[in-house]
């Protein structure tokens, strides 16, 4: 004799098998709930980013020539990341970084020239910035 075990959905009490939280239905609807929850919290953080975020430079990354030529760039780098391709590994290209940053005098007045572009992976334009490194590491 095979024993199954059952306990009650935890939403709408209708007996279910042991292991799991909610019957089929409620479970759609749990997961609905949680990816709306999701969806709110990464609009919630986008917008954060973006109080902190001077409006010129919003306004120059949202704009229509800087989309067309950081298009193009991926286009000419053939979406390969050139800082790997330097050091014959293949990876993806995620971003346009401006060699010059934009931040400084030299690099708005250069924000649309493509030699101051170039096609690089998620790891190497945290690398770029400096992001996530370990205590005690310093920006090379």
């Amino acid at each position: 004799m095979v024993v199954v075990l059952q306990k009650l959905c935890s939403k709408c009490k209708r007996i279910i098998p042991a292991g799991k939280a909610y019957c089929e239905q409620c479970q759609r609807i749990v997961d609905a709930a949680n990816e709306k929850r999701r969806a709110e919290g990464r609009r919630k953080a986008n917008r954060a980013y973006d109080k902190r975020r001077d409006p010129k430079y919003t306004a120059f990354y949202n704009s229509a020539e800087w989309r067309t030529l950081s298009h193009t760039k991926m286009i000419q780098a053939g979406y390969q990341c050139e800082r790997c391709k330097r050091q014959h590994i293949i990876a993806i290209a995620a971003e346009v970084h401006h060699i010059q940053p934009i931040q400084t005098p030299e690099g708005w007045e250069r924000r649309f020239d493509m030699d101051n572009l170039i096609c690089l992976c998620t790891k190497c334009h945290n690398e770029a910035h400096g992001r996530f490194r370990g205590r005690g590491t310093k920006k090379v």
